[in-house]
């Protein structure tokens, strides 16, 4: 083993171009590749750094439209004490709430409302401090504390030890003082792989926080349930319990909700949903281009096998086995693939600090995604390595090993033509899935293009937004609001809502919607509908279309009938048929307050580009008391600029009213496209990649054809023929390699974009422009790596030629 080592260190080193471009084009495969799986890795798959993750489920509510819901509080209860396939029981709910500095500006925190039991029951320790545990319950109601995250602590408090016991202020509304009990580790963020949380606040101390009693409000659904399995217990058998309870809870809450189910999922699974078909797709794509790679490493080798015929033949004559010389290959092939790791490593920790910029980070927060090479990317670099080695190496060190002898020991002798009939076949292939390649990038980027033409239902235009945390403020305070910020200069518009479209709200709060002239029929749940509360010239400021009916008016906004609005597919799901306009509809439940539809509008988007649109409606703000508050301010010229004066103006009339975030709607449109974006961005660029490597392969298979036609060509240019011919000949075997992978490579496409149909928006996955534009670059790149040797043929001298 040691001497084949030295035989192929040596054999690498006397064909230094033959050793750099091998391991070039490996390690940019490899490096791809690493880079593609830590950013997968970080998005999705990234296991949570607790002890025994892999016992861990999820619990979700379903109904007939959700398979993810979430649970109130006093449903989490339940779950966890009548559930006996579970070992421990926890809920996390997201929330957010304002830091307030010393000099009395505030900063919007990312939070995480958890049960006391949530720290003790997965096993997570503190860097700093202590955590709460279910003894603390008590104590924290009096006296309100807190746990930091890491990454917050570090970049907000300079990661200073001494803060642990001391105080600082949280507001929801209004502000308390809080105990920094402790601080998390590094490696704990979240429970998901791209999730990160500033605070981290026990039920106990939310509840003094938020002023308000939800955790006891059984529709107050938004925390999520986690819970770590009993070995004993099968997955199967969770889902029996769960579902079963699921079903007393609903037949318990009456018609006050729809009809709900539940499930239980395992963390794997889970990260598998989430993750999807987005991340199998780019995996899939960069394998694609780890694919072309080796056929191009294959054709090398192929080619340099063949040119070592004479050499091999020899050795066999002097009594080399067979066996000897595939052993001696394959130890050269091993070879290139570990100074291709080396090198794809060193690629990958370069793209991977890069791949931030690829992605959009919500608009007002910190990124919360880490990108590293760790163990993970590490080890599976590696085990790409050694199926690439696998693939690359084994075929053309058999065809080397194999070839006869006596041919090629005789004076004069030439090979057989099987390494060319073998190389052929490689470069069909590699255009073949070059074809795939480019055509799953071109239909994923015509659909980010979709998206960013896309019609959402209400404006693109740049109105800034202004969210706050307003408490009871007033309906007289808001208006005087509204009238100041519409004095700033070139203000046009100041509208209100609750929260904006597409804000991480995860689309808002919902209620459940009774219809009297529709009941539902017995033992039938209620539909839960969600909603936005807004002032009467939302609409308009927005720009989004009334379809029938009204929008609301001044004396909407004043004590009297009350009335909503609905979307259009509120319209079409509850009033098939019918005219909804003028019905009659109750809020909350039977018993709840009569409202009548005074208008329809245009379906917008929610929470995210390319969601199916859901029932909606709208309430007038000014009839309510909602807790939060958005200010869309729409301006002649540069609506961000007037930042720091919507500030001024909302913090000096009522500090509730400070922003707590300003963005633009454009930005928040560019976040819920960003998935597009990422994913586009990279299919594009891998698809260059493998486009220029399939460009090199068929450029050294034909130059190497044209290489072994030299003795032809001249013999074909000493009896007259013109030398464009010469040039016609090359580019035809050229086109007939091109035409067979297209042919093979166009159904290959249409099945792996049909794949991808459920990343698509505003494109279909056979789309016929995409497979026209990228079969013409596909030829035209073939064709221009063809004629570059049939050029260099023209030049052949014919007595030369002859003499060799």
């Amino acid at each position: 083993m040691w001497r084949d080592l030295r035989q192929a260190v040596h054999s690498l080193r006397v064909n230094p171009l033959f050793t750099v471009a091998a391991v070039l084009a490996l390690g940019l495969a490899i490096g791809a590749n690493a880079a593609i799986f830590g950013l997968v890795d970080a998005l999705w798959f990234r296991p949570a750094a607790v002890s025994g993750s892999g016992e861990l489920v999820r619990v979700f509510a379903t109904s007939e439209t959700d398979r993810t819901g979430l649970w109130s509080y006093p449903e989490y209860l339940d779950i966890r004490d009548r559930i006996g396939a579970f070992d421990g029981v926890v809920a996390r709910g997201r929330r957010g709430a304002a830091l307030t500095s010393p000099n009395g500006t505030e900063q919007l925190t990312l939070v995480n409302v958890v049960s006391m039991n949530f720290f003790t029951t997965l096993g997570v320790q503190a860097s700093h401090g202590r955590l709460f545990t279910a003894a603390d319950e008590s104590a924290l109601g009096a006296n309100p504390g807190v746990v930091l995250g890491y990454a917050f602590w570090s970049e907000r408090f300079g990661a200073d030890p001494g803060l642990v016991g001391r105080t600082i202020v949280l507001g929801r509304g209004r502000p308390i003082p809080v105990t920094v009990l402790g601080v998390l580790p590094r490696n704990f963020r979240d429970l998901e792989a791209s999730a990160d949380r500033d605070i981290w606040i026990p039920t106990a101390t939310w509840t003094l926080l938020n002023g308000r009693d939800e955790l006891d409000q059984r529709q107050a659904r938004w925390f999520d349930v986690i819970a770590r399995r009993n070995p004993l217990a099968s997955v199967d058998a969770a889902n029996a319990e769960v579902a079963t309870l699921a079903s007393s809870m609903a037949r318990d809450a009456g018609d006050a909700t729809d009809k709900r189910g539940a499930r239980v999922v395992s963390e794997l699974t889970w990260r598998l949903e989430t993750g999807g078909v987005n991340a199998l797709a780019l995996l899939g794509l960069v394998l694609l281009v780890v694919v072309i790679t080796c056929v191009n490493i294959a054709n090398l080798l192929l080619a340099r096998g063949i040119a070592r015929s004479r050499e091999l033949a020899v050795r066999v004559a002097l009594g080399a086995t067979r066996m000897r010389l595939l052993r001696q290959l394959m130890t050269e092939s091993a070879l290139l693939g570990a100074l291709g790791a080396v090198a794809g490593l060193t690629i990958a920790m370069w793209l991977i600090r890069l791949m931030p910029a690829v992605l959009v980070p919500p608009p007002g927060f910190r990124s919360s995604l880490v990108f590293e090479t760790d163990a993970r990317v590490i080890v599976f670099t590696l085990v790409v390595t050694l199926l690439t080695t696998i693939l690359f190496g084994v075929a053309p060190s058999w065809t080397a090993a194999r070839g006869d002898v006596a041919p090629l020991i005789n004076p004069g002798g030439r090979d057989t033509g099987a390494g060319t009939r073998g190389a052929d076949a490689l470069v069909t292939m590699q255009v073949a899935v070059s074809l795939v390649l480019l055509a799953a990038a071109g239909v994923l980027t015509r659909s980010f293009v979709a998206t960013e033409r896309a019609d959402l239902g209400f404006t693109r235009a740049p109105l800034l937004t202004a969210f706050a945390s307003s408490g009871s403020v007033s309906p007289a305070t808001i208006d005087e609001a509204r009238r100041q910020l519409a004095g700033l200069p070139g203000v046009k518009h100041v509208a209100v809502a609750i929260r904006a479209p597409l804000s991480f709200s995860g689309g808002g709060l919902a209620q459940a919607v009774y219809f009297p002239d529709n009941p539902p029929a017995e033992g039938a749940g209620l539909p839960e509908v969600k909603f936005n509360a807004v002032s009467a010239n939302y609409f308009e400021v927005l720009d989004t279309r009334l379809v029938k009916g009204r929008l609301f008016d001044a004396a909407d906004e004043r004590p009297g009938e009350p009335v909503i609005i609905v979307n259009e597919r509120f319209a079409s799901e509850y009033f098939s048929g019918r005219d909804p306009v003028g019905a009659i509809v109750r809020l909350g439940g039977s018993g709840g307050d009569t409202h009548r539809i005074a208008g329809v509008v245009r379906n917008t988007v929610i929470n995210r580009v390319g969601e199916e649109p859901e029932p909606y409606f709208y309430l007038p703000y000014a009839r309510g008391e909602h807790g939060e508050i958005t200010f869309f301010i729409d301006a002649d010229g540069s609506a961000p600029a007037l930042a720091g004066l919507t500030r001024d103006v909302l913090t000096k009339l009522d500090r509730r009213l400070q922003p707590r975030l300003q963005i633009t709607m454009a930005q928040y449109i560019e976040y819920a496209t960003s998935t597009y974006q990422a994913t586009a961005t990279l299919a594009m660029l891998l698809g260059v990649l493998g486009l220029l490597l399939t460009a090199v392969g068929v450029y050294g298979v034909m130059a190497y054809r044209t290489t072994k036609r030299t003795r032809e060509i001249g013999i074909r240019v000493a009896l007259g023929a013109p030398r464009s011919q010469v040039v016609s000949m090359i580019l035809r075997e050229g086109a007939r390699v091109a035409l067979i992978g297209v042919a093979v490579g166009v159904p290959l496409a249409m099945a792996a974009t049909r794949l991808l149909a459920t990343m698509l928006f505003g494109v279909g996955p056979w789309d016929i422009a995409t497979f026209a534009a990228v079969t013409t670059v596909l030829a035209l790149t073939v064709g221009a790596a063809t004629l570059i040797p049939a050029l260099r043929a023209t030049r052949v001298d014919p007595s030369a030629a002859l003499r060799t």
